[in-house]
């Protein structure tokens, strides 16, 4: 137990509140292979929790899927546990005081799921979105929006206005115990880190309510993994009381408490291991978090259908049983030695983490990283890899070897680092410490290898920033079509700039295209929103029809016969469909609709409507204020706005605790 609530047993439970908290359950992974039932066996076993302890309500953090548009057959077996495990005729122990329409405008549904007369909800699922299952293209839509739409899920926390973020909380009573929830989805870590910074990231408070337990739940970096991508954990608003923290995965179920920061800290972790680094072979947790009052109990509990994961460390320099040997046989004893290593102690190690649940995979997952020094002492891992083909559920990816520079070992503590951690990185592929971050990724690659001065390869209409962010769309979200459509765009707006001028020579092209390349680049961080705005817009692959172009493709015979005017117009191949491109701002054929079209598509976040319902008393807006705003980020320094509306006003202008 763990928690400001010495005697949770004690109190009266119709006074106390009973969640279960889980995060990144990553349903989906590995579908398609021999793993690929364990996120959604160990999700079954969540969910009998959630069951068996008679929760009020389950509480996830974020990446519910593995991917942003998973399949049907995932979300099929998501929706059949959920209408398994969550529905029922028991009735509902507490209340939900928030205006729905505020809370959930961005859903259809703009109801919570256990108030729809035409549902029978025994326990409620609340649910952000995180990396993995953020929303995408036309409308915005994500694998949450269609469980909220079948009433699965109350999916709350999608915040789509990137300029200024304002949380309002879900209210909720039960007995003589109020409590708050906060929830702020998955943002890029850059972008957030920014908003921050402005004090352009709000929380708002009610002042009906007295001795509310606020909990928030966010979805986002809490390493440093690289500067301004990340939330430092001392960082936040003061009177939350409890904090979930989603997207990390290891498991580090015990609370915290930040230096003399009021709130605790609580990061479940993954209960499925997507990647073979340390921070996964820790054994996974969920949490029942008791709430009364203003004083929380948290138990853990241990996840029993987890695969075993075994991770460890071979360094050969320190191990005396290699270094004694001659340099002839150093390779075959180094291969003997780790083979030895995985039979006797790793596999051992995997056997005690079996549960004995007839639902837990018995196939376990090894990882074993050899870090080395010279080249002599690497081996064949394929060949021994191979002997384990029907004993591990990862046979062609147990070993791991790892080539360190001289002094290497000096700087690199092998239990404190995982395959991704920088440390190695930069060491094993020789990086500099103090080189830039970006140039360590694809997109920093792409922005060293178009870097101004360069006049080999220079970009001139496309921009960096739009190029860089075409290739997440495309790696992240699956965007097929936004390397096309951001050449469209930029065209568009090079060709707005250019007609602004009053050119007298065509010589003086290049010189305003030049000009308007300078301007965009001096103005960074505006080009970043304008692109990003672009690309998430809900109209942007609705094409405009091509005028002039309705050619048959059976003419091309008769162009011979045709006038040179005709042909002129026409043209033959490809050329037929770029003529008039410019002009009709179509991109490679497709039809665009009237800008018109976009409007009945567009999520608008607009003000809330209040609600009118007479049977239960609703906290609307109105009766909201904004919280002491420590601001998400107390050290950057804010730069205060006046407020569009009376309840959205700047940190330093409220008086509430």
């Amino acid at each position: 137990m763990s928690g400001t609530m010495n005697r949770g047993d004690d109190r009266p439970e119709e006074d106390v509140f009973k969640i279960l908290i889980a995060t990144d359950c990553h349903l989906g992974y590995e579908e398609k292979s021999n793993r690929g039932e364990d996120s959604f066996t160990t999700f079954e076993e969540i969910l009998k929790y959630g069951k068996l302890h008679s929760v009020d309500f389950i509480l996830l953090g974020g990446d519910l899927f593995h991917d942003n548009k998973p399949s049907q057959a995932t979300v099929m077996k998501c929706m059949n546990l959920l209408r398994k495990y969550c529905l029922g005729t028991k009735p509902n122990k507490f209340q939900f005081l928030s205006d729905p329409k505020m809370i959930f405008k961005h859903c259809l549904n703009k109801t919570v799921n256990f108030e729809d007369t035409n549902l029978n909800v025994e326990i409620p699922v609340f649910s952000i979105h995180g990396n993995h299952d953020d929303p995408s293209g036309p409308g915005q839509i994500g694998s949450l929006d269609l469980l909220s739409v079948t009433g699965l899920v109350n999916y709350f926390g999608k915040w789509t206005n990137l300029n200024e973020v304002q949380l309002a909380p879900l209210l909720f009573r039960k007995g003589c115990t109020n409590l708050a929830l906060y929830g702020l989805s998955y943002i890029k870590d850059q972008r957030l880190s920014r908003l921050m910074r402005d004090g352009k990231v709000h929380t708002l408070r009610t002042n009906e309510i007295d001795d509310c337990f606020n909990i928030f739940v966010l979805h986002q970096n809490r390493a440093k993994h690289a500067e301004n991508a990340f939330v430092p954990e001392e960082d936040l608003p003061n009177f939350f009381d409890f904090v979930l923290w989603g997207h990390e995965h290891e498991c580090r179920i015990k609370t915290e408490q930040v230096g003399k920061k009021h709130y605790h800290i609580c990061q479940p972790g993954s209960p499925v291991a997507t990647s073979l680094c340390q921070g996964e072979a820790v054994p996974k947790h969920i949490g029942i978090l008791k709430v009364y009052k203003t004083g929380f109990q948290l138990q853990k509990h241990k996840l029993k259908t987890v695969r075993p994961f075994v991770f460890d460390t071979i360094n050969v320099d320190d191990n005396n049983d290699i270094k004694i040997q001659p340099l002839e046989k150093l390779c075959n004893t180094i291969e003997y030695y780790v083979d030895n290593y995985i039979e006797n102690v790793m596999m051992q190690t995997a056997a005690a983490q079996l549960s004995r649940d007839p639902r837990q995979p018995t196939l376990p997952l090894l990882r074993l990283r050899v870090f080395y020094t010279e080249e002599e002492q690497k081996f064949d891992t394929f060949r021994l890899e191979q002997k384990y083909v029907d004993q591990v559920a990862n046979s062609g990816e147990i070993i791991r070897l790892r080539k360190k520079k001289s002094g290497w070992a000096k700087k690199v503590d092998f239990d404190d680092c995982d395959d991704d951690t920088d440390a190695i990185m930069e060491e094993a592929l020789g990086c500099d410490e103090d080189e830039p971050e970006w140039n360590k990724t694809v997109q920093g690659g792409i922005r060293k290898y178009f870097a101004a001065g360069n006049k080999k390869h220079k970009l001139t209409v496309l921009s960096l920033t739009g190029l860089n962010e075409a290739l997440s769309q495309f790696v992240d979200k699956g965007d097929s079509n936004a390397f096309d459509d951001i050449i469209e765009h930029q065209m568009k707006k090079t060709l707005e700039y250019i007609s602004s001028k009053e050119l007298e020579t065509r010589e003086e092209i290049a010189d305003v295209i030049q000009e308007f390349q300078n301007e965009r680049d001096n103005t960074n961080e505006n080009e970043e929103n304008q692109v990003r705005d672009f690309l998430n817009s809900s109209t942007r692959r609705v094409r405009q029809p091509a005028a002039n172009l309705d050619v048959d493709d059976t003419a091309e015979d008769d162009c011979a016969t045709k006038s040179n005017e005709d042909n002129a117009v026409r043209g033959r191949g490809r050329g037929r469909r770029a003529r008039g491109r410019v002009g009709a701002a179509s991109g490679r054929g497709r039809a665009k609709a009237p800008a018109s079209i976009s409007a009945s598509n567009t999520v608008l976040i607009d003000s809330p409507t209040k609600s009118t319902r007479a049977t239960k008393t609703k906290l609307t807006e109105s009766a909201m204020q904004p919280a002491k705003q420590t601001s998400i980020a107390a050290h950057f320094p804010k730069s205060q706005k006046a407020p569009s509306k009376p309840i959205y006003i700047s940190d330093s202008d409220s008086n509430s605790d």
